[in-house]
């Protein structure tokens, strides 16, 4: 493959992920408060909130995990880091991603207002669910890590990385903070700020 076409291709995947991500987001804050859609979203989260398969000590690691009191003090030391080794596109995209995250979420939960789930809550939480935090900011931060470090280009990374991310979003789920939906919509528009974080280190490809 040239470079020339792998650049267009890499181009391509990009702008598919913003249109999927995108859709998936949109259509899912479409339907999130339709009744079926919303019986159904409850019952299937409750037998994973109920579920004895995990452990509430492991789940909370994962939840701490996405949390961005981790991964906000992480990002600041990659940052300070790569502009340190003058790689000056990766602390962009870092800076992008981190406050990126935040403003958006923060946006979305005064937009939509959606209801947590009425269970017991084995945690902490902000009085607004949709879209997951957690799961957005796991979704765009660790992507972008995966990305930086060329780690994207193993499919044993790869597997991890989904693995990771998948337990962090049902660790939210089965701590009584989520509905699925939430967790899926966070999940898709973590994927969005990720790509569109890392601007920065394409222009410098």
């Amino acid at each position: 493959m040239t470079f020339r076409t792998k650049k267009k291709y890499d181009s391509s995947s990009r702008l598919f992920t913003l249109l999927i991500s995108g859709l998936i987001f949109v259509l899912l804050t479409a339907v999130r408060n339709n009744e079926l859609f919303y019986s159904l979203d409850k019952r299937c989260s409750g037998s994973i909130y109920r579920t004895k398969t995990f452990s509430n000590p492991v789940m909370l690691l994962f939840s701490r995990l996405g949390s961005g009191f981790f991964t906000v003090p992480l990002g600041v030391m990659l940052y300070f880091s790569y502009k340190r080794s003058n790689e000056m596109y990766k602390s962009k995209s870092i800076l992008l991603n981190v406050i990126g995250i935040r403003v958006l979420n923060f946006l979305f939960k005064q937009l939509f207002k959606r209801k947590p789930p009425e269970w017991e809550r084995l945690v902490e939480a902000s009085k607004y669910g949709y879209p997951s935090a957690h799961t957005m900011n796991a979704a765009a931060f660790y992507s972008l890590l995966l990305f930086l470090t060329g780690l994207w280009k193993r499919v044993w990374a790869g597997w991890i990385y989904a693995l990771f991310i998948l337990m962090i979003g049902l660790s939210r789920v089965k701590l009584g903070i989520h509905y699925i939906a939430d967790i899926v919509a966070g999940l898709a528009a973590g994927l969005f700020v990720h790509v569109l974080s890392m601007i920065p280190a394409h222009r410098k490809g």
